[in-house]
């Protein structure tokens, strides 16, 4: 059974994760627990604002890592998928902690979250962006640099490597600009310009 937590009881959790005050944090989360007879990892898991918030999000967007990190142990010892849907949970607009952490340039809470949460970097929210985008539009670019150094091996993953590499012009073509419309304004293969006359 789900634990039955008050709306100022929620408040109180996403405060401290949003202030990093750890300590408040763990009476909180103690206290719960014991009064609703379940571990601290599902009053966290329960734990959600009206936007769908988690105080891992408050924690992480804040950039607090040692929060980030107390929050993550309770989930150390849970099943996999438990652990993956609190680090993966998403607000009300799809964003996760992740997203929020790479929002905020907050390279060390994305790094705890990537090798030790293992948070999904390819999480998209409602506007289909990840957060390397996020990163990329706030120009946090230490943030920007470790998504894609984490990702350098992917193309040979996917199949992808070197398929560039096999892509040739045939001799006397060239590259030619297109027009507004994406047609080609460049020489065809019989040398002609624009488009052949019907």
């Amino acid at each position: 059974m789900a634990p039955q937590l008050s709306e100022d009881e929620i408040d109180d959790l996403l405060y401290a994760a949003r202030t990093g005050d750890t300590d408040e944090l763990t009476g909180l989360l103690s206290s719960l627990a014991e009064r609703e007879k379940v571990s601290p990892a599902e009053i966290l898991a329960s734990a959600r604002d009206e936007g769908k918030s988690t105080c891992l999000h408050m924690a992480t967007g804040n950039g607090h890592v040692e929060t980030v990190s107390f929050l993550l142990s309770h989930f150390a010892s849970r099943p996999d998928g438990e652990r993956q849907a609190f680090v993966d949970a998403a607000n009300e607009y799809g964003n996760t902690g992740l997203h929020w952490a790479a929002l905020g340039g907050h390279l060390a809470v994305v790094r705890l979250l990537v090798e030790r949460g293992g948070a999904s970097v390819a999480l998209a929210n409602d506007k289909n962006y990840v957060p390397l985008d996020l990163a990329s539009f706030g120009d946090k670019a230490d943030v920007v640099d470790y998504f894609l150094a984490r990702s350098g091996g992917l193309e040979g993953e996917n199949g992808l490597d070197g398929a560039v590499a096999g892509v040739s012009l045939e001799e006397g073509e060239e590259g030619g600009e297109e027009d507004a419309e994406g047609e080609s304004k460049g020489k065809g293969k019989a040398g002609e310009e624009g488009s052949r006359a019907a």
